[in-house]
């Protein structure tokens, strides 16, 4: 079983939307494990309402998630680690030594950081009509991107050795 994790900063936006858009694509049961965690240990952080229902919209049914933080345990038990962007690369090879691929590379695309509100808004603009278009633009993204991730996988990527 190939066991994938998604890693972004708080595991509420952007990993958790990747993990369950990979499950829809793959149409589990499957034989692929997926997951997700954030770099940052964030007690009480639970996915936006906003982000819960357009996901919904999706067909992606979040309430049940526990946003996780990231620990050498979750990593050890991971065959393939996916960065959501650049910072999570970073802090995985700094603190863990590993080097990760982001998620549109993942995907078979060009490498590009998929930046969340925090990245790009000051603190008194993160619930703005602007972030949340924002947010909905990197939903979009991640889900229409699930379905070439999901292909890789069922033809054989990462190509694991006998």
């Amino acid at each position: 079983m190939t066991k994938i994790l998604f890693v972004c900063t708080g595991n509420i936006f952007r990993s958790v939307t990747a993990e369950y858009a990979l499950k829809a694509a793959l149409k589990e049961p499957t034989v692929i494990s997926i997951s997700s965690a954030g770099t940052m240990d964030a007690p009480g952080y639970v996915v936006r309402d906003d982000v819960a229902a357009y996901l919904a919209k999706k067909g992606l049914d979040v309430s049940s998630h526990a946003r996780r933080t990231l620990t050498p345990d979750i990593l050890g038990r991971s065959d393939v680690v996916i960065s959501m962007s650049t910072d999570h690369q970073e802090i995985l090879e700094r603190d863990y030594g590993l080097r990760t691929l982001l998620y549109t590379e993942a995907c078979g695309g060009a490498p590009e950081p998929l930046l969340d509100v925090d990245d790009l808004f000051a603190p008194h603009e993160r619930h703005s009509r602007k972030a949340q278009l924002h947010i909905y633009k990197i939903i979009d993204q991640i889900v229409d991107q699930s379905h070439l991730l999901a292909r890789r996988l069922t033809a054989g990527w990462p190509h694991q050795p006998a």
